[in-house]
């Protein structure tokens, strides 16, 4: 009898197809997303709308990722993980490799798909129609740098705290609660940098729209090396935001076993001693103490 096709490959192997296949549909939706707004001329679009479609992405992803791994879709978290949570680093350049390729194929799709539009808005491929697929500043080099290492932050040390909490079958809401995390840095830290906080959300879609005709992808408008502060700011932030989850929270929660009450003896548990009682339950020192007199009245 054959044995089912997921038996027959390795674990990473279904988890590197699982971080391929998540980071693909978060990329699909984001950039689609934004070219929609960009190609409408924002009549078919807003900031929200397109933030909420990175939101969907998200979602959509780590559920698609989750049924065959651990669902990253993010190199800054694949590494937090390696540093902080026993990811066995041998998994974590070929996690990071998936990551890169669905987020470099997604974004060749949404070029495809959207070229028409991209093409009447913005002939001469441009910054104009850039950030359909990767960041830029809007405030500097040096703004946009601390804004990705604190956005990155939040997104792990948050993410420490969500996955600590929904154990079990809670935790079928995690991509929900992680796609509201997103949904809040892209609207409280979105306007700095575009609020990529992943490396392979940024570098994979840009090595794309540079081999599709956008010769100044590499930098911002005046020129400026840009690509790699997307790759090295959320990377710093997601060791920062687990660092800081380690030392302010977990070392100071309470073992789940020390946090619950013991349950109380029952009254057989004193072999009928002076707090047999069920209004009043025996005492280990009771049931030492009961055991030791008898031993001694035994004895004399």
């Amino acid at each position: 009898m054959a044995r089912p096709a997921g038996q027959s490959v390795s674990p990473l192997t279904r988890e590197l197809v699982g971080e391929f296949a998540g980071t693909f549909i978060l990329i699909i939706f984001g950039t689609a997303s934004v070219a929609q707004m960009v190609v409408s001329g924002g009549d078919a679009g807003d900031w929200a709308t397109l933030t909420w479609g990175w939101v969907a992405g998200l979602i959509m992803g780590i559920y698609v990722a989750g049924r065959l791994g651990a669902g990253h879709l993010n190199p800054a978290v694949t590494i937090a993980m390696a540093v902080y949570r026993n990811l066995p680093w041998r998994s974590v350049l070929p996690y990071i490799a998936a990551q890169f390729l669905g987020a470099f194929l997604a974004a060749l799709v949404t070029r495809a798909v959207y070229n028409s539009g991209i093409v009447a808005v913005d002939p001469g491929l441009t910054s104009a129609s850039q950030t359909i697929f990767s960041t830029l500043p809007n405030h500097g080099v040096g703004t946009a740098f601390f804004d990705q290492v604190v956005g990155t932050a939040l997104l792990v040390f948050v993410l420490f705290a969500l996955i600590a909490t929904l154990q079990g079958a809670a935790g079928q809401l995690l991509p929900l609660m992680v796609g509201l995390l997103l949904l809040g840095i892209g609207f409280a830290w979105g306007t700095n940098a575009g609020y990529a906080i992943n490396p392979a959300r940024d570098f994979g879609p840009r090595l794309a729209q540079w081999l599709t005709g956008y010769d100044g992808a590499w930098g911002t408008a005046d020129g400026t090396p840009y690509w790699w502060l997307p790759i090295v700011a959320p990377i710093i932030g997601a060791l920062v935001g687990g660092g800081l989850y380690i030392l302010l929270i977990e070392r100071l929660e309470v073992p789940a076993e020390l946090d619950s009450p013991a349950p109380a003896p029952t009254p057989e548990s004193a072999e009928a001693g002076v707090n047999a009682d069920p209004r009043h339950p025996a005492t280990p020192a009771d049931v030492v103490l009961t055991s030791t007199d008898g031993a001694k009245e035994k004895t004399s």
